[in-house]
């Protein structure tokens, strides 16, 4: 069984928590710092930092997820529409590696080609 939130001052452990679907929240003087955490706070609602003496504001925030009914299906869901939005990096540099240098090229001219390794 997984836990049901983290509370932390750790930013890879805030990712880790949710590439599984962890809510955590973060009481860090990093908070707003960090892209991939602003990205997993403002985007999928994944995690939440708390600058240091945001007591009240990251009290509430706890509260209100502890308060969700369905906290585990809730948080996977956002999981989930997450890692849609994603490629799946490996796949992308086996065939950037494979059809060097063509792989290239082709990405110069199409960026949008990573979306097929979804």
């Amino acid at each position: 069984k997984k836990a049901s939130i983290l509370i932390c001052d750790s930013q890879s452990m805030s990712v880790e928590a949710a590439m599984l679907g962890t809510p955590s929240l973060r009481y860090s003087s990093f908070a707003g710092k960090i892209s991939v955490l602003e990205e997993l706070e403002k985007k999928y609602q994944l995690t939440f930092g708390f600058k240091i003496g945001d007591d009240k504001i990251f009290i509430e925030k706890l509260i209100e997820i502890l308060n969700f009914a369905n906290l585990d299906e809730e948080f996977e869901k956002r999981r989930l529409k997450m890692i849609d939005d994603k490629i799946n990096v490996t796949n992308f540099l086996v065939w950037l590696i494979e059809e060097y240098p063509n792989s290239v090229e082709n990405f110069i001219v199409n960026p949008s080609i990573q979306n097929n390794f979804k």
